[in-house]
């Protein structure tokens, strides 16, 4: 079993490298976006509550989303990739709350300017440089903290993803830091076990 959080600023590529992370470890992707755009797209109360903040690229209240998170998780007995969540401090806590567990934390680190190209790149309604700057900042804000605090944890991977590096190379380069990463926690429990029974 596997359960990555995948974190990094908008334009980061995380949903990209999650496709890769679940082919390669037969795991769901939890991507809480897609699952808030779902429910707008089906009119739902969700759906209604939720639409104008997704529109302006504000962040949607927690507990709306760690329902929608805590039902897909309960959903996926292999493992999961938590695409962009939690992204603040107080997600962190609600995730701790919530006892949901995780094995790897890979945060997607791209400068300014390559997520700016990126998003205006995409042609999306959302992507204008106004609203780009915004999301960049509040996400330094708001995310750069949370960041922080799983760098200080076990199991915390951060790749730096720069322009013109192939998508390939990038997604090799995460899956070979999670599978090193398990081989060494586990050589470690192998080398206790072994001084436990000495």
């Amino acid at each position: 079993m596997k359960r990555i959080i995948l974190m990094g600023g908008p334009g980061s590529g995380k949903s990209t490298y999650a496709e890769f992370l679940v082919k390669r470890f037969s795991i769901e992707h939890i991507y809480p976006g897609g699952m808030l755009r779902q429910e707008i797209e089906k009119g739902s109360d969700i759906g209604k509550e939720v639409k104008d903040k997704v529109s302006k690229g504000q962040f949607v209240p927690s507990e709306i989303v760690l329902n929608l998170i805590k039902e897909k998780i309960n959903q996926s007995p292999n493992g999961y990739v938590l695409d962009g969540w939690p992204r603040y401090m107080e997600q962190v806590r609600d995730m701790e709350k919530a006892n949901i567990e995780y094995d790897n934390v890979v945060f997607l680190n791209v400068d300014k300017e390559e997520i700016m190209r990126r998003l205006l790149a995409r042609g999306r309604a959302d992507d204008t440089v106004e609203i780009i700057n915004d999301r960049i900042n509040l996400y330094n804000k708001e995310t750069g903290p949370a960041v922080d605090y799983f760098r200080n944890k076990p199991g915390f991977i951060e790749i730096k993803a720069k322009g013109g590096e192939a998508i390939e190379e990038i997604a090799q380069k995460i899956i070979d830091a999670i599978e090193n990463m398990g081989e060494t926690l586990i050589h470690k429990a192998a080398r206790f076990i072994s001084k436990s029974i000495l």
